[in-house]
């Protein structure tokens, strides 16, 4: 095999690293395959979805039948195909506050607990400021805002909020790995040969940390998708976009909890709660493997020979 191959090859088996980590524990498995049958939902719904979602088309409130799997919303569109043309902004929403939040909170927290005292307090201060800021409420007043000058909040803002105040308990935890795994001595060793502090970065400390750096990027992903479902749910978002928040919104508006119109209900929260639940496994598993001590270990019992 060629130098090219072997080049491709280890490139392969850097991307799909994280996820040999995630089979490599039961929880993140389950958690894992879960999310994968929501995210294979989501795509299909990108492409086909039985029914335009946002159109009128249908008479009220249809129970669920063969013409229409999920029945029909209070107005007359099909639950199941809002349900699943939902599915990709909601998940969007998720990961991309996931990404850009992880991406963000490992750059501050390596270079908080990687650098000088006096950067590293500075670094401190600044991650304790945004810790406190609430980022649901602080959508709710943007939200506010815009309704007020008769504007609705779309999905690029809705992200740039959630990121900005979903960053900073990320940093803090990776600024702690960091001070730990800064003092090992194989990075102590590095340092006292002369090797560059960013090589030691990328290619020693962002190396031990990534199963936290996993571990960070699902409940940063969870923190998005709850984000983005409360804003919608409470009608400070745009209200004539499809997402399950949307959903539920218009759900609760028109009391389908009361009418007995459980289809129209029911669905969005079901698949809200299966993917806040394999985000939760994930981040478990990722918790296990990262940290021995949390590992349960099976202890094979040996049958003693009479």
């Amino acid at each position: 095999m060629g130098l090219k191959g072997s080049k491709s090859i280890g490139i392969l088996l850097k991307i799909f690293k994280p996820i040999g980590m995630l089979l490599q524990n039961n929880k993140s498995k389950a958690g894992f395959m879960l999310l994968l049958s929501i995210v294979v939902f989501a795509i299909v719904g990108i492409f086909y979805t039985p029914f335009p979602p946002n159109a009128y088309l249908f008479k009220n409130s249809l129970p669920p039948s063969y013409s229409h799997l999920l029945g029909t919303t209070g107005y007359g569109q099909d639950v199941f195909s809002q349900l699943i043309g939902g599915a990709a902004p909601t998940l969007m929403i998720g990961f991309s506050v996931g990404i850009l939040g992880t991406l963000i909170s490992v750059f501050v927290g390596v270079l908080s607990g990687f650098a000088s005292k006096a950067v590293n307090e500075v670094i401190n201060a600044i991650v304790n400021v945004f810790l406190v800021i609430p980022g649901v409420l602080l959508i709710m007043l943007f939200g506010a805002y815009f309704l007020g000058i008769h504007q609705n909040l779309g999905y690029f803002p809705t992200i740039l909020i959630l990121v900005v105040t979903g960053w900073a308990f990320g940093a803090r935890t990776f600024r702690s790995v960091t001070l730990s795994v800064a003092k090992r001595d194989y990075i102590l060793s590095s340092i006292l040969i002369g090797e560059k502090r960013l090589s030691i970065i990328f290619r020693q400390i962002i190396k031990s940390i990534m199963p936290v750096i996993v571990s960070n990027f699902f409940f940063t992903a969870m923190y998005g998708t709850m984000g983005l479902t409360f804003v919608e749910y409470l009608g400070v978002g745009n209200l004539q976009q499809v997402n399950w928040g949307t959903m539920l919104y218009w759900a609760i508006n028109n009391e389908a909890y009361l009418v007995g119109e459980w289809w129209w209900i029911l669905p969005p929260a079901i698949l809200i709660s299966v993917l806040m639940f394999a985000f939760i496994l994930l981040n478990f598993g990722m918790d296990e493997i990262a940290n021995p001590a949390l590992r349960v270990f099976k202890v094979k019992k040996e049958k003693v020979k009479s």
